[in-house]
């Protein structure tokens, strides 16, 4: 029930700031925040796979020597499950489906600038650009993702560093 409310929440205010950044957007900025989307998508699904597929021998060998970051890399590993589920089907979902729902202001964009041109051939072109560019990222990044998972693993922890702290026992 926590996810539903925690995906909930997270759609509400990406659809937000999505909506209102994109319904007033030049076709430049609303083509950048659909490919930030989509790139958004992949990272956090590529980072989904990662800690799946880490091996939590590596990381505390790396957590023994001191090695910054290295405790909360075991903790996200250790905690795969949920973290998996939020990076790839809580935040990389959202961001998926509000690119695709992005495509549709693109679409009302163009169809302003081209008023003769075609609104369904319009919609499919752009709905197939986008998926095919999602589709692609996540199969790159996966494949990345399932090669080097300690590094990607590593990199995400030194980067929570920013922000979070572990406890000391």
């Amino acid at each position: 029930m926590q996810i539903f409310f925690t995906s909930l929440c997270l759609s509400v205010l990406f659809a937000l700031i999505s909506e209102l950044t994109l319904s007033h957007a030049s076709l430049a900025l609303a083509l950048f925040l659909i490919m930030l989307l989509v790139g958004t998508s992949v990272l956090f699904d590529l980072i989904g796979v990662a800690i799946t597929a880490c091996n939590i021998k590596p990381l505390l060998e790396l957590q023994q020597k001191g090695v910054r970051g290295a405790s909360v890399a075991v903790k996200l590993v250790k905690n795969a499950d949920k973290v998996s589920c939020v990076c790839s089907d809580v935040i990389g979902d959202i961001c998926s489906i509000l690119s695709g729902a992005g495509g549709v202001a693109i679409s009302v964009i163009i169809i302003n600038l081209l008023p003769n041109f075609s609104n369904i051939l319009l919609s499919i072109i752009i709905s197939s650009v986008i998926a095919s560019l999602t589709i692609l990222g996540k199969a790159i990044g996966k494949s990345y993702a399932l090669n080097d998972p300690v590094s990607i693993v590593m990199a995400v922890s030194r980067t929570l560093m920013v922000v979070y702290r572990p406890r000391k026992k």
